[in-house]
């Protein structure tokens, strides 16, 4: 008897069968490249002079990450692919699905922007990370309790980096001071 995280993995994974090219390409282009999306959101909002609340963004997604490191250590939970589950779309190791690390990194992202009251930011990355969760799971690499999984994950590493939000205000007070710093040496910033 499959599970509910089964029937659920096979309902949105078997999409993929219909063939339709612009939802496939779509999902495979999201899971496959959303990080780099994510990074260049940072990098863009952290530019536009929103210098505090990218970085608050990038430290919950890097707590998110280690906590996903740490499960990642001491559970296993097989792919589905691992499992003879589903349609493959794209290549992927067979490392623990749970959490995914692509959720938890867009979600934690997501909170970031909410904690630092940009919320139009927030809104729009959460969206997207509801997509790259549906994409993970699309392209047949994650099961959906994976994407739940990183949600509650991004959820902790948000209270963790509020706990200790004053060591990061002074990280980042240091990091931006670097960086103008550097800045102002190659003649970018007056």
């Amino acid at each position: 008897m499959m599970s509910l995280n089964e029937q659920i993995f096979l309902a949105i994974n078997n999409l993929s069968l219909l063939k339709i090219g612009l939802l496939n390409v779509a999902c495979i282009f999201v899971a496959l490249f959303s990080p780099y999306l994510y990074a260049l959101e940072l990098v863009a909002i952290y530019l536009l002079n929103r210098k505090k609340q990218a970085l608050n963004a990038f430290y919950i997604a890097l707590i998110g990450l280690l906590i996903n490191y740490v499960v990642g250590l001491s559970y296993y939970h097989p792919r589905p692919f691992v499992e003879g589950l589903g349609n493959l779309l794209i290549s992927h190791s067979s490392d623990s699905s749970f959490p995914s690390d692509h959720a938890t990194l867009a979600f934690a992202i997501s909170f970031g922007f909410f904690y630092s009251k940009e919320y139009y930011i927030a809104l729009v990355s959460f969206i997207f990370a509801v997509i790259v969760g549906f994409a993970r799971i699309f392209v047949g690499v994650h099961f959906p309790f994976d994407v739940v999984g990183s949600f509650f994950v991004s959820i902790v590493s948000l209270t963790l980096f509020n706990a200790f939000f004053k060591y990061f205000e002074h990280l980042s007070e240091f990091l931006i001071h670097i960086q103008i710093k550097i800045f102002k040496t190659i003649g970018l910033e007056k």
